[in-house]
C-alpha cells in the first residue's frame, strides 16, 4: 500500500511543468516498460546465458 502512495506522489511530480504530450509520451513508455517486465526472460536466452557462464568458467579453469 505503501509504494501505492509513493508511486502517485512520484507520478504527480513528475508531472508538474510538463506538457499533456509529455505526460501522455511518460506514461505510455511507462507501461510499455511494464508490460515487457512481465514477460520475463524466456528460456532460451537463458540457456545461452548458461552456456556462456559455462565457458567462462572452463577458460578460468584451463588459465589455472
Amino acid at each position: 500500500m505503501a509504494d501505492k502512495k509513493s508511486d502517485k506522489k512520484h507520478k504527480q511530480q513528475a508531472m508538474e511543468g510538463k506538457s499533456n504530450a509529455d505526460v501522455l509520451i511518460s506514461s505510455r513508455l511507462k507501461t510499455y516498460y511494464d508490460s515487457i517486465v512481465e514477460e520475463g526472460t524466456p528460456d532460451h536466452f537463458l540457456d545461452l546465458l548458461e552456456k556462456l557462464d559455462a565457458a567462462e568458467r572452463a577458460a578460468k579453469e584451463k588459465d589455472r
